[in-house]
């Protein structure tokens, strides 16, 4: 017999969160809902377990290697979910798992293993897609956790970017819900909503405990204390900034203006040399109404075959 869908008050955290190394990404994971599951890649979690309060955190693996091999994740994850008692899976680091891959990618081509990088990427892609429908697919709650940097751009500009490709982050718009980074302010560390499928983003959340104690709680009420009605129109409205180009490129190849998610990219892309921008805004304007066009000339394609038809 099928079970009746109940109306929660909030929808699950389906949540990315990104900092920088050391600024308490692992510490925020422990203030998820427990018990947790952990896939500590980064092999770093057992130094945060005082903090998880009296939250069960489960280990996906004593073996270290286990937990960077998407493999033996999605093994693992399909012999002991099923039954289990998790309502929080923890992936720490996103970086950990991929960065190997793209790296061996990169010898591969270089060492003319692979004739092209786009071949030697393959295996990073497929891994990527195989660990994402393997965590999502249980119905718990979802950290996935992944490092940013500063480095300089071919101008000298310094620019803050992620150690995840912007392809696998694309990918993964479509499992996420919310987008969360820390940031810091002299001597505090906040929680910054960049952005929410159904909700409010845009604010900063700061920490008043030092452990992120009750954050989780305050990021669901700031970002959805809007009313049903807002929180559609939040959603299907056109965004006036994307957290990050991946964001961008997900959100054009979702409206359905592209064939492949490559094909969006090498729009976006195009018109970013194109237009050059001056910032975020302007190119989240630029990418918006280029995306808009794109599905106002699809429709008036398919009016035209179909007068032609008649």
């Amino acid at each position: 017999m099928f079970k009746r869908m109940i109306k929660n008050r909030y929808p699950p955290r389906l949540w990315t969160l990104a900092g920088h190394t050391g600024s308490g990404k692992s510490t925020f994971a422990t203030q998820m809902r427990g018990p947790l599951l952990v896939v500590d890649a980064d092999q770093r979690f057992q130094e945060m377990l005082d903090l998880a309060d009296d939250r069960v955190v489960y280990a996906l693996s004593s073996v270290a290697a286990d937990n960077t091999d998407p493999d033996r994740i999605v093994s693992i994850l399909a012999e002991n979910m099923p039954g289990s008692d998790v309502r929080t899976i923890v992936v720490d680091s996103l970086t950990a798992i991929i960065t190997p891959l793209v790296v061996r990618a990169m010898v591969d081509k270089d060492a003319g293993r692979e004739k092209n990088l786009a071949a030697a990427f393959r295996a990073k892609a497929l891994a990527m897609r195989q660990l994402q429908d393997a965590v999502t697919r249980w119905g718990t709650d979802v950290l996935w956790i992944y490092h940013i940097m500063e480095a300089r751009n071919e101008k000298g500009n310094l620019l803050t970017r992620a150690t995840v490709p912007q392809t696998e982050l694309a990918r993964l718009t479509r499992s996420i819900n919310m987008h969360i980074e820390i940031v810091t302010e002299r001597d505090k560390r906040g929680i910054k909503v960049v952005w929410a499928r159904r909700g409010r983003s845009g604010m900063i959340l700061w920490d008043e405990t030092g452990k992120w104690a009750g954050m989780p709680e305050r990021i669901e009420e700031a970002v959805y204390s809007a009313g049903e009605q807002d929180r559609i129109g939040i959603e299907n409205a056109p965004p006036e900034v994307f957290p990050s180009a991946e964001a961008a490129i997900a959100w054009g190849f979702a409206q359905g203006a592209f064939k492949s998610l490559e094909h969006a990219r090498n729009a976006y892309e195009k018109l970013k040399r194109e237009k050059q921008p001056q910032n975020a805004r302007e190119m989240a304007r630029l990418w918006v109404a280029d995306v808009q066009a794109r599905l106002a000339a699809a429709i008036d394609d398919d009016d035209e075959r179909q007068g032609g038809a008649g």
